[in-house]
């Protein structure tokens, strides 16, 4: 699936209701590819919105494993078995993920730490195309 510049939310009710969601919630591809992101993601992300779209969520939240390969988050050999792409992938092809486990390295001020995660999944299909709702619990800053 090619990327998309889809404008998700408008504004008014749809991105208040989305941005009001306590817990980081992405908009993503099959690919996890970030199209659109809530308020708490964004807290979590710091600065720099519109450079965070259009990229894989492993490059965003600094997966160590993404700098292993030139292509970044997907392409190292450690990816295959990522849990994060594992339940977007299991939502992709049309299965509810609730509470799935995942663990990553991530670069957290220059230093590896080991993250546990939390990741709920529902895909979707707006305008004819198919996406994933992504939910992320205990990740922080």
């Amino acid at each position: 699936m090619s990327r998309l510049d889809v404008q998700f939310l408008d504004q008014g009710l749809h991105r208040a209701l989305f941005d009001a969601m306590p817990l980081p919630v992405f908009v993503v591809d099959g690919d996890v590819n970030i199209l659109e992101y809530n308020a708490a993601a964004a807290r979590l992300l710091g600065e720099g919105r519109r450079t965070k779209k259009q990229r894989r969520g492993g490059d965003v939240l600094q997966c160590l494993h993404a700098k292993e390969s030139p292509g970044g988050c997907g392409c190292s050999p450690a990816c295959s078995r990522c849990g994060l792409r594992e339940a977007v992938s299991e939502a992709s092809r049309g299965r509810s993920v609730t509470r799935h486990c995942a663990k990553m390295v991530l670069n957290r001020q220059g230093k590896p730490a080991r993250v546990n995660l939390r990741v709920s999944c529902q895909s979707f299909t707006y305008q004819k195309n198919a996406f994933v709702l992504l939910v992320l619990e205990g990740l922080k800053k």
